[in-house]
């Protein structure tokens, strides 16, 4: 027999363990990743305990319109139409008294008034103003609570008849009622601006 035969089977053997070792180790670094991959499925079936809760959505932006012009003029309008109307009620008198007895004896009716015009402001205020009878076609008078008389001048084509049951006026800033600038309104519908203001002053006749 050769003398190398000894070193050839101590080769072989080598091998063969070589072999037995890589197989050995193949199949522990199989395990293992069997085992690992167990291990990390399990994992992810466990429910979190402490996972942080993912963020909530935030609110939805609200838009907020600016108001327009027509929505300003509307609200002015809205405010216009919430100012303060005031009534002022009639009075008795020859022009509208249609229920007034003519057979009154005459020893029963006081002696006749004659009221002469003199110089009144051109404002009144309106809080004085208690009534109102209509003695002439154009014009009406206002009784104040002073007892005062104000003739007030209708503008043309206004007629006193159109007043009988009083008149509204609507409340201004400085809450007067001036010539040449405010109006009066019947329920009619008829409206009309006082042109001029005269005090009436009572004489009597045999004065």
């Amino acid at each position: 027999m050769d003398e190398s035969y000894p070193f050839v089977q101590r080769g072989m053997d080598a091998g063969a363990k070589g072999d037995q070792h890589l197989l050995s180790g193949r199949r522990g670094s199989g395990s293992a990743a069997v085992l690992t991959a167990a291990f990390l499925w399990f994992a992810a079936a466990a429910p979190v305990a402490d996972a942080v809760p993912p963020p909530a959505a935030p609110d939805p932006l609200v838009a907020i319109s600016v108001p327009t012009v027509d929505q300003a003029a509307s609200f002015w309008q809205m405010v216009i139409e919430q100012q303060l109307i005031i009534r002022v009620p009639a009075r008795r008198s020859p022009i509208n008294n249609f229920a007034a007895e003519r057979s009154t004896p005459r020893r029963d009716i006081e002696l006749p008034v004659v009221w002469k015009e003199k110089k009144a402001p051109k404002c009144v205020a309106m809080r004085n103003i208690m009534g109102m009878q209509a003695v002439q076609r154009d014009s009406i008078d206002l009784i104040t609570r002073q007892k005062q008389r104000l003739r007030a001048q209708l503008n043309r084509g206004c007629r006193a008849l159109d007043f009988y049951a009083g008149f509204y006026m609507q409340g201004s800033k400085d809450g007067k009622l001036c010539e040449d600038r405010d109006q009066i309104h019947a329920r009619t519908g008829a409206k009309c601006e006082i042109d001029k203001f005269r005090l009436m002053v009572p004489v009597h006749e045999d004065d």
